[in-house]
């Protein structure tokens, strides 16, 4: 009995040892779903940080929060998937659905590009 046990903690210690640390595009839209501008900001590029210092980020993220405040906003996220660019990288989709209490609902999708270094270099959304 305690070898099985002792097995059965081996591997699940092995799995998490070996668990792949999140990818920053879902990072960045994870960000996008709580409305957090710093954990975003964290996941762009060098080059795109210079262009969207945090504070503007952060605050940008303010103040769509006050806008949607008081309607009763629910966002979640689902990853899509991925392909892998040419030049490294890769360009990621994800859908963000909206949900209200009032039973209202809306769906964007967003395109992120990533660099080799996984870092987000690009966002669109439609």
């Amino acid at each position: 009995m305690v070898i099985l046990a002792a097995s059965i903690f081996m591997l699940t210690a092995n799995r998490v040892v070996q668990a792949k640390p999140p990818v920053p595009a879902d990072l960045f839209m994870q960000s996008v779903v709580k409305r957090d501008g710093t954990l975003g900001w964290r996941q762009l590029c060098p080059a795109v940080q210079a262009q969207m210092p945090l504070t503007t980020l952060v605050s940008q993220v303010r103040e769509q929060r006050n806008a949607e405040s008081g309607k009763g906003l629910r966002l979640t996220m689902d990853y899509v998937g991925a392909r892998t660019r040419t030049a490294g990288g890769q360009i990621r989709v994800y859908v963000v659905s909206a949900h209200r209490a009032d039973g209202w609902s809306g769906q964007r999708t967003y395109i992120v590009t990533t660099q080799t270094s996984g870092c987000v270099e690009d966002v669109t959304n439609s």
